[in-house]
């Protein structure tokens, strides 16, 4: 039997539906627990989303702070070899344009030293002091030329000769300091920088008289009240 118009025009809608069939979800399951965490947890969400963001700016402005000091000590360090390059170059200038392996040794510094103080000598000496007047120093070192090798003395020198010398009385010294130290407390206590300090009141527990004394006079004045 032949097929009509209608089964004709209808036969690709009759195709895409037994195809849909196949494809079909024969039952949709919701996980409650699921399910109720995801309509409940909005907010716990929400303030998981801000703290990783305050932890990523926290990284970012560590890392940015690392930078900053990064830069900073080779910035120092630049500054540092210029300095460094200006000193040199004032150096040389001041030394003659000579550079540092042309510098003199230090032999030759010493020798051109003593000829410039022989050479001040021979114009102006000045008044020459007698050895005899110097004072005598504590400690003494003879040189020997020979097997002895160097001889060290030394001479003690009493502390009443030192404080002698220094106009200072050991016998008064003592006590002038004590009135010293008394003078300049009782002044800070005037000037208020420093208070009189206040006896602590010592504390003493009551007997058992004054204990009962003060239970009487207690109950005396409620039954007053």
């Amino acid at each position: 039997m032949a097929r009509t118009n209608r089964e004709i025009l209808t036969g690709g809608k009759k195709y895409t539906n037994n195809k849909a069939k196949k494809h079909l979800v024969e039952e949709v399951v919701f996980d409650k627990g699921s399910r109720e965490e995801y309509l409940t947890g909005f907010h716990k969400r929400k303030l998981e989303r801000q703290k990783k963001a305050q932890l990523f700016h926290k990284e970012q402005d560590r890392q940015a702070k690392i930078e900053e000091r990064k830069q900073a000590k080779l910035e120092r360090e630049k500054e540092l070899l210029e300095q460094m390059e200006k000193y040199k170059e004032q150096m040389r200038i001041m030394n003659g344009g000579i550079s540092d392996d042309e510098e003199p040794s230090p032999n030759e510094d010493k020798e051109a030293e003593e000829a410039d103080e022989d050479e001040e000598c021979e114009e102006w000496c000045g008044f020459a002091d007698n050895d005899d007047d110097k004072p005598k120093g504590i400690l003494k070192k003879k040189e020997l030329y020979g097997e002895d090798g160097t001889e060290v003395v030394i001479e003690e020198m009493e502390t009443d000769d030192v404080a002698r010398l220094n106009y200072v009385i050991l016998a008064k010294s003592k006590k002038i300091l004590e009135e010293s130290i008394d003078r300049a407390q009782k002044y800070a206590v005037i000037a208020g920088a420093e208070r009189p300090k206040t006896k602590k009141k010592k504390f003493r527990y009551l007997s058992k008289v004054e204990r009962r004394d003060n239970r009487r006079k207690a109950i005396s004045n409620k039954r007053r009240k």
